[in-house]
């Protein structure tokens, strides 16, 4: 293709990417380092009447107070322990039975900061971003969860120890005598299902919308395996102000769980009466859903974000859908693109306009405010071009700074091709496409035909100014785990990725 861009110094990318030529046809294989624009610069790309969304608030302390709350809420936790109980090491049954405790409330303390974590409370939202919260929920739900095995197999030992029974004998003794024991088991159950199907080897098994409806009983889980400590632990019995503090905890979890997964969501669909204005056909296995409803500005919304999308389509409606916005949110307007090839897609593509919608959101901090160079090299796999092309759309008012790379397995399926297109011609991106089924035996993140080169070289070659962009990188985790170790170790600063990883 004719490059846009012409302050950058040319350079050979791998034999057989290929670059969009200036009508936005997929050129023929070959050199695709920038070049001089032939003719006169691009014109200024085509803009809605409607205004640009307002970016909601973030504020750079944010992120700091929410560490600090986590941290100070688990040393706090340690010190009720130590003033209460402490370490007993009188004996070896003592020893272990008060070296449970103390790992059950650390169990306890994580799975509490994690369902707060889930919660979607905005400002922990904005002030983390989804994908690191859900980095962070899923390392401490398996802490958690082996500290409370732990938890359960020391305390047992030590009590049959203390008493002189074996270890099964004891187990049921604990569970059919002390107060609360029997909900603690039945909430322990879940949590072990819970935690079974989040291993990846089950997971990929399930459909996300399988997946995440029975994610949802490990609140259920938690609800039922927690309190036995108020009702039996020696610190709470012992120490009310102990047991003030974490009836306290529980009570601003269970509020927080309700005002913001369920009260918010449906005070902000009413509001704003959002419905399906039209279902637009795109590549194969996709479709555009345009979102129209009253008051859009103050949702907030910034390109690059996301909803958790509810369509009342009929039975099922309740399962949720987090896509991402692929156009710039304005106040006319809303569009996400969707795969519909899953079970629940058929039913989505088929919604009439006036369909109602239920929303979460906005999500994710992969907008235009989290840039730090004038310049943006976007990196997308398939569908994951929908985040991007928004981020790409609110930068056309500096045409020329920014490049588009794109995996995808054919000419075909090339997604929101009419997007690219315009943003090749009237936004001035750099467009480089990467077709071709997947490379298995070399670079990962690079199709078959161009496997063999080695991943840092080929970001070089495909963005020769690479250091001197911010870096967006959107598909599916595998994929993007790849593309980000080989932007490390080809020099970009973790300050200038940016990931958006698909959520299933």
């Amino acid at each position: 293709m004719s490059a846009t861009r012409t302050d950058a110094p040319t350079a050979t990318p791998p034999d057989g990417a290929r670059t969009a030529e200036p009508a936005g046809r997929l050129g023929p294989a070959g050199h695709l380092g920038p070049s001089a624009a032939a003719g006169a610069p691009p014109a200024a790309p085509r803009r809605s009447h409607a205004r640009a969304l307002l970016p909601p608030v973030r504020r750079a302390w944010w992120r700091d107070a929410v560490a600090a709350l986590v941290g100070g809420h688990l040393a706090l936790v340690t010190l009720l322990w130590a003033t209460a109980d402490g370490l007993d090491v009188s004996t070896t049954a003592a020893l272990a039975t008060s070296a449970g405790r103390l790992l059950g409330l650390w169990a306890s303390a994580l799975l509490l900061v994690q369902v707060l974590g889930m919660a979607r409370v905005p400002w922990v939202e904005r002030a983390v971003g989804q994908d690191r919260l859900s980095a962070w929920h899923r390392w401490a739900g398996f802490t958690s969860f082996w500290m409370l095995v732990a938890h359960l197999v020391l305390v047992t030992v030590g009590y049959a120890a203390s008493d002189g029974r074996g270890v099964v004998g004891e187990l049921v003794q604990l569970v059919l005598t002390l107060p609360g024991m029997l909900l603690a088991a039945a909430g322990t159950a879940l949590l072990v299902a819970v935690v079974g199907l989040s291993v990846r080897a089950a997971r990929r098994r399930l459909r996300y919308e399988s997946w995440h409806l029975l994610h949802l009983y490990a609140y259920l889980g938690v609800g039922l395996a927690l309190p036995h400590q108020l009702w039996t632990g020696t610190s709470f019995l012992l120490h009310p102000w102990a047991a003030t503090y974490w009836w306290a905890l529980y009570g601003v979890t269970f509020v927080s769980v309700v005002v913001f997964r369920l009260v918010r969501p449906l005070a902000l669909s009413l509001r704003h009466d959002l419905r399906v204005a039209a279902v637009l056909p795109d590549a194969p296995g996709l479709v555009s859903v345009v979102v129209r409803g009253r008051d859009l500005h103050r949702l907030r919304a910034e390109a690059g974000q996301f909803f958790v999308w509810r369509f009342r389509t009929g039975a099922g409606w309740t399962r949720a859908h987090p896509l991402s916005l692929s156009a710039v949110p304005r106040t006319d307007g809303l569009r996400v693109t969707m795969d519909v090839t899953g079970d629940d897609g058929a039913r989505v593509a088929a919604a009439r306009p006036g369909t109602r919608v239920l929303v979460e959101g906005p999500f994710g901090r992969v907008t235009p405010s989290s840039r730090r160079h004038a310049r943006l090299a976007a990196f997308a796999a398939g569908a994951g071009v929908a985040p991007v092309v928004g981020l790409l759309e609110h930068g056309a008012a500096h045409p020329g700074v920014d490049t588009l790379v794109l995996r995808h397995r054919d000419d075909a399926d090339l997604p929101l091709r009419d997007d690219v297109d315009a943003l090749v011609r009237h936004a001035g991106v750099r467009f480089l496409d990467l077709p071709g089924p997947r490379s298995r035996t070399g670079t990962p993140w690079l199709p078959a035909h161009l496997g063999h080169h080695a991943g840092p070289a080929a970001l070089h070659q495909l963005v020769p100014d690479l250091l001197d962009h911010d870096v967006v990188v959107c598909g599916p985790p595998a994929w993007t785990a790849a593309l980000v170790a080989d932007l490390r170790t080809a020099g970009v600063a973790r300050s200038a990725i940016h990931v958006e990883s698909y959520v299933w």
